[in-house]
């Protein structure tokens, strides 16, 4: 099946993402509205566990949804950053750990019907406690939960967030093996 974009019309350009209208002739000859959102670099999800088994959750408002949304720290890549680089990067600024060892988990889209948005997702563990260093317009509770109850708050849906249900799930997998 071919699909062609016939026409792209830019109608926002921010500073993480640009949002465009393009016109998509679709294999039936029809052509179609699609509007995207093309991100300007790939994001990094970390999952740090403690000695203890202990999974480390921040919770932070998240103004899409108008509410604080319990999550795994999480953060953008620098321009040509390494998403592992990355991933120790934000783990130290958002919790203040850093990790002896870094694990990858997955990559995922996370909505592939509007945008290209791209994450890599690591679990981190054997944690060394440093300092947090959050951007000035960050502001996060740190949290911790057993796994089994980071698995009945994606249940009963007080984690509603994808990276993180992935993210525990995957790390459940991964544990299994």
């Amino acid at each position: 099946m071919e699909y062609k974009i016939v026409n792209r019309e830019e109608i926002y350009k921010g500073r993480i993402v640009n949002v465009f209208l393009d016109d998509v002739e679709l294999p039936s000859g029809a052509v179609a509205k699609r509007e995207i959102v093309l991100h300007h670099r790939e994001g990094v999800g970390i999952l740090p566990v403690d000695n203890d088994g202990g999974i480390f959750l921040v919770r932070q408002y998240r103004h899409p949804l108008l509410q604080h949304v319990l999550e795994i720290p999480a953060g953008i890549s620098e321009q040509g950053e390494d998403p592992a680089a990355c991933a120790a990067r934000e783990l130290e600024e958002e919790i203040g750990y850093k990790a002896n060892k870094l694990t990858f988990l997955v990559s995922a889209n996370n909505t592939v019907g509007v945008s290209d948005d791209r994450i890599h997702i690591y679990v981190a563990e054997n944690l060394v406690k440093t300092a947090q260093n959050l951007d000035e317009d960050e502001f996060l509770e740190i949290e911790k939960y057993s796994l089994a109850d980071c698995e009945k708050m994606i249940a009963n849906g007080e984690i509603i967030d994808s990276k993180t249900i992935l993210a525990i799930y995957g790390y459940k997998l991964m544990a299994r093996e």
